[in-house]
C-alpha cells in the first residue's frame, strides 16, 4: 500500500499492483534521461504532453525504482 506522505502512488499495471514514488534519485535518473538541465526544464517537458511509449516507460521504471 502506497504511503502517500512519501510522495507514493498505487498502479495497477498489467492486472498487479506496483508502488511508485518519483524520490530526488527518480528525478535525477529523469533529469539524465530526458536531457533536461533541472527540474523546471523536466517540468515544462511533461506540460508539452509529447511523451512518447519510451517516454512513458522511462517515466515508470524511475518510479519503480524509488520505491524500492
Amino acid at each position: 500500500m502506497a504511503n502517500s506522505k512519501r510522495g507514493e502512488i498505487d498502479a495497477t499495471i498489467d492486472g498487479k499492483s506496483y508502488t511508485l514514488c518519483l524520490t530526488l534519485g527518480a528525478l535525477a535518473e529523469l533529469e539524465s534521461g530526458f536531457g533536461a538541465n533541472d527540474l523546471v526544464a523536466l517540468a515544462s517537458r511533461f506540460e508539452e504532453r509529447r511523451l512518447s511509449a519510451r517516454d512513458i516507460l522511462r517515466i515508470i521504471g524511475c518510479g519503480l525504482r524509488g520505491a524500492g
